[in-house]
């Protein structure tokens, strides 16, 4: 018997409008290519998903906020000291940097904003305020997060603190919900919502709402991976340098970006 000239085994390319290639609300974890369209319930899921972050970053803020209210009220008045008390069982009072006091450890609602006034924060606000200084250390901290922080308190009228509270909540609050737009289109909406929340619970995630530089390179790593993933190289590129003037791990983004490129 013949076979019919028509009767091919390739299988021939799916058109991006049939149905079997869209994505499902009942198979999360289905990558999207970049030409595929979204269901009526996607948008709906995504917001709701953006607004879960907006709660668990509220949550965490508040509940650090407290925290060090109370957890600084039920420590005695320790003065402002350069060195650390030798013995065992003292409490050092706040070390300050070169041109930069530390806020004395004194029971009030100041804590609210005071209590994350401590150590590399200080270098932080102290570059951020007064640039850098030859032989004085200053030049271990990276220079992205100090200049976001002087524009923020500019615009705050020159409060350096205020300012660089803003930039590390905001930074964190977009690596949330970064972070869950990669890994819903990866792992799925459940999977996504999970993984933002035990980002937020990890023990040490009061960094990130802290005067530090991590909630920003955090930021930038996200969306360096995001633009990769989405082949706009231009993003990436972007993102990645940013993060290498944030904290020197970033020049390491070269990896995973080169990694994708070869994969796509």
């Amino acid at each position: 018997m013949s076979r019919r000239p028509n009767a091919r085994a390739e299988a021939l390319p799916v058109e991006d409008d049939a149905p079997t290639d869209l994505p499902t609300a009942g198979t999360p974890g289905r990558r999207r290519g970049p030409h595929l369209r979204l269901t009526p319930r996607e948008p709906d899921e995504l917001r709701g998903g953006l607004w879960y972050c907006l709660k668990v970053f509220l949550a965490l803020r508040v509940g650090l906020s407290l925290l060090g209210v109370a957890a600084l009220g039920l420590l005695p008045h320790f003065p402002l000291q350069v060195n650390p008390l030798p013995g065992l069982g003292d409490v050092p009072g706040p070390v300050p940097v070169p041109g930069w006091p530390a806020a004395a450890v004194t029971p009030g609602w100041h804590n609210l904003v005071t209590a994350f006034e401590r150590f590399d924060a200080l270098w932080f606000l102290r570059i951020a305020s007064h640039g850098y200084a030859r032989a004085d250390g200053s030049a271990a901290f990276y220079p992205l997060y100090p200049l976001a922080t002087r524009a923020a308190s500019f615009i705050l009228g020159g409060h350096p603190l205020a300012g660089a509270l803003v930039v590390s909540n905001a930074a964190f609050l977009g690596a949330l919900m970064m972070l869950f737009v990669l890994a819903r289109a990866e792992i799925g909406d459940e999977r996504a919502r999970r993984t933002v929340l035990y980002l937020a619970l990890f023990p040490t995630s009061f960094f990130f709402l802290a005067p530090y530089s991590e909630a920003l390179f955090l930021l930038l790593v996200l969306v360096c991976l995001w633009g990769a993933r989405r082949r706009r190289w231009w993003m990436a590129a972007a993102a990645g340098a940013l993060a290498a003037a944030t904290r020197n791990f970033g020049a390491l983004l070269i990896l995973p970006v080169a990694v994708e490129a070869v994969q796509q």
